[in-house]
């Protein structure tokens, strides 16, 4: 059994759960096709491999170590090897919950958290919260 994060911007809940294997935590908050992302060393999540393309009056957010996370993230650690290990809530980052599209507008000029973007070759393509780019999805 490992331990993991599960973070709900919805419910505006973070907490740790054990179980089997990450797909299982995925799962639980009900995961399915995912991103996998860096945080920091040994510091890895998932969310929804679309959640920054939902349109925001149906997404729920909060802030993660400088990210926008949108909707339920389900945070491992890994080690030196890539193996996933227990991660417990005191080694995640502090999470701030947005309340929308103000709150995290506010968080990007505050400097909280950054604008997500898709560049290629330096030109960016799409930024939040425009809708997903054409064949995207």
């Amino acid at each position: 059994m490992t331990r993991f994060v599960v973070i709900n911007p919805r419910k505006r809940t973070v907490e740790a759960v054990t179980f089997d294997d990450v797909v299982q935590a995925m799962a639980s908050v009900g995961l399915a096709s995912v991103d996998h992302g860096v945080l920091g060393r040994g510091l890895g999540y998932c969310i929804y491999e679309h959640s920054l393309f939902v349109p925001p009056s149906e997404q729920h957010y909060c802030g993660l170590g400088g990210h926008l996370i949108a909707g339920p993230a389900v945070l491992y650690g890994f080690d030196h090897e890539g193996e996933t290990v227990d991660l417990l809530l005191s080694q995640i980052p502090d999470v701030t919950f947005y309340l929308g599209v103000n709150d995290v507008e506010a968080a990007i000029y505050r400097g909280e958290i950054e604008r997500p973007f898709i560049a290629v070759n330096g030109v960016r393509h799409w930024e939040w919260p425009q809708p997903a780019p054409n064949n995207w999805m």
